[in-house]
């Protein structure tokens, strides 16, 4: 055995660590026995209580995960509604909650008084959450003569399918009649006097319209008498 220089040599070691010498080649270092092992100094051998709390946390979390997890997959609606949600603009989010929140307050107020007011309420399948905004400022090359003219035109050959497709003129009218309730009544009176306007056209187109030319031959018989 061959001590290690500056190591070995040095007096109050618990450790000694020796180099055997197993020939000209196997040199290792060895452990002394009775040698005692110190722990690097400033290890806790104890978890912390922040640790503690912090797992209990994380616990905490993944069972609220695991529980929603549950109840997704067992309620479709539930996911249907999550997803909505998260495809909706993020400046639309604040809005549309506080309507969903008002609706369904109203909904249980009435369920609540339903018997002795005799009033009940019921989802509208048909209810509308956004509304179409004009811009005030537009291009007036669209509505120039021929422009509105074609438009006229694709608009009559419509109205043509929706008044020819019982299922579609039905929706059309029950559409129409909704829309009356989303404007005001000058917006009513404008369409009222277009649809006179309309009229008008199509009475003026008539009178302008040449006869229609008879295919019927005269009868045989008063040929014969005038003969």
């Amino acid at each position: 055995m061959i001590d290690v220089p500056g190591y070995l040599s040095r007096p109050g070691r618990r450790k000694r660590a020796v180099l055997r010498d197993d020939g000209p080649v196997k040199r290792r270092l060895t452990l002394v026995e009775g040698a005692g092992q110190s722990r690097p100094g400033g290890m806790a051998e104890k978890s912390t209580p922040e640790g503690a709390e912090a797992l209990e946390q994380l616990q905490t979390t993944l069972e609220a995960a695991l529980g929603l997890a549950n109840e997704l997959a067992g309620d479709e609606l539930l996911g249907r509604i999550i997803s909505v949600f998260r495809a909706m603009p993020t400046q639309d989010r604040p809005v549309i909650i506080g309507v969903l929140e008002r609706e369904v307050t109203g909904r249980l107020l009435s369920r609540a008084t339903e018997k002795p007011v005799g009033q009940s309420t019921h989802p509208n399948p048909n209810a509308r959450l956004y509304v179409r905004a004009h811009d005030s400022v537009f291009d007036q090359r669209h509505f120039d003569r021929d422009e509105m003219m074609i438009a006229d035109i694709r608009a009559m050959r419509i109205a043509c399918l929706i008044r020819n497709v019982p299922e579609i003129y039905s929706t059309w009218k029950a559409a129409i009649r909704e829309a009356m309730d989303h404007v005001d009544e000058s917006t009513r009176r404008v369409a009222e006097e277009l649809l006179h306007d309309v009229l008008a056209a199509i009475a003026d187109a008539r009178t302008a319209d040449p006869p229609a030319v008879s295919d019927e031959t005269p009868d045989a018989g008063e040929g014969n008498k005038r003969s």
